[in-house]
């Protein structure tokens, strides 16, 4: 008896495993563990775009939970509820911000290296503008004002990197944006599709 369930055990937890990697929430994680070693910036800001994501599916959860906890005097049904709610949120947030890279991917692509630089510049200054226009209301820095300084900082640092890498072509390590973005779009067609 025993002997016949292991098997059916097994085959359970590979199909949930299957499962698990074909979500876009797990994709932009293994997109962000390869892109580790050559591409540390757009590494940490994949897995930073990963944790938002899982931050807004734990809040929508929690907003839900403590919604219908009123309602449901176990809780059962709440939970269920909030489990669901996270999932479904979790899955949308990562499919939005993949099709967001793929977006700015095809625009760089149409753009080149000069506009999407200076479209990158124009972005993070109206980044700190909202930034310092948040944090400069008054001495109750809410959370928009700290999402706002987080959103400049990482685009400040997308801006620097972008200018080592693409704008200075004698400065060692530039590299052509054309051939990056190719490669780029076929990474994240890779990632996305499972390959």
């Amino acid at each position: 008896m025993i002997r016949g369930f292991l098997p059916r055990l097994k085959s359970i937890a590979d199909a949930v495993s299957r499962f698990v990697q074909e979500t876009h929430i797990a994709r932009l994680t293994i997109m962000a563990v390869r892109l580790w070693p050559r591409l540390r910036l757009l590494s940490l800001l994949l897995a930073l775009l990963g944790l938002s994501c899982v931050l807004l599916a734990g809040w929508s959860a929690r907003t839900v939970f403590m919604t219908l906890s009123p309602a449901s005097p176990s809780g059962i049904g709440a939970g269920i509820a909030a489990a669901l709610t996270g999932v479904v949120m979790l899955e949308l947030c990562a499919f939005t911000m993949i099709a967001g890279i793929e977006a700015v991917l095809q625009l760089a692509h149409d753009f080149g290296r000069h506009r999407a630089g200076a479209l990158l510049a124009l972005a993070t200054i109206l980044a700190a503008a909202v930034a310092l226009r948040a944090l400069s209301d008054g001495a109750e820095q809410g959370m928009e004002g700290w999402a706002a300084l987080g959103v400049t900082a990482v685009l400040l640092a997308l801006t620097g990197w972008f200018e080592r890498r693409y704008r200075r072509p004698a400065r060692l390590g530039f590299r052509d944006f054309h051939v990056d973005v190719v490669e780029a779009r076929q990474f994240l067609a890779s990632a996305v599709h499972g390959a």
